[in-house]
């Protein structure tokens, strides 16, 4: 059954659209922007990372590298490692909530929460 009045109504799915794709740029902007922080302290503190790291993979990756004593550490592939990735965690957060918001949206919130509790550590954590 048709009823007229429904088509007189106004639509809010450009609206929901709207919050939906500004809620997924401030996941991804989040996260990127976390993950680009913690690449940047891991060029800065190259040499003591062997030694600060707490992720095993990350250590394992480190200890590829054969570097002469006495010379800056080489932590590219580490690095690389590290954007590879984040690019994939992007990827999937925009291409799950660009299927299922319902979804998406929940893992977007979850990534950027644990991205803003790491941002907290490296700024102010200790093991001490």
């Amino acid at each position: 059954m048709h009823y007229p009045l429904e088509s007189q109504l106004p639509s809010h799915r450009p609206i929901f659209r709207g919050v939906s794709n500004a809620l997924l740029l401030s996941y991804l902007a989040v996260i990127g922007a976390i993950s680009f922080y913690d690449m940047i302290l891991t060029v800065r503190y190259a040499e003591s990372l062997k030694q600060l790291e707490m992720n095993p993979v990350g250590r394992w990756l480190m200890q590829l590298d054969h570097i002469p004593k006495n010379s800056i550490p080489d932590v590219s592939l580490f690095l690389l490692a590290k954007a590879f990735g984040t690019a994939i965690v992007l990827l999937v957060i925009f291409w799950i909530t660009r299927r299922r918001a319902r979804l998406g949206h929940p893992i977007g919130m979850g990534v950027s929460l644990c991205q803003i509790l790491l941002a907290v550590y490296l700024c102010y954590g200790s093991l001490e």
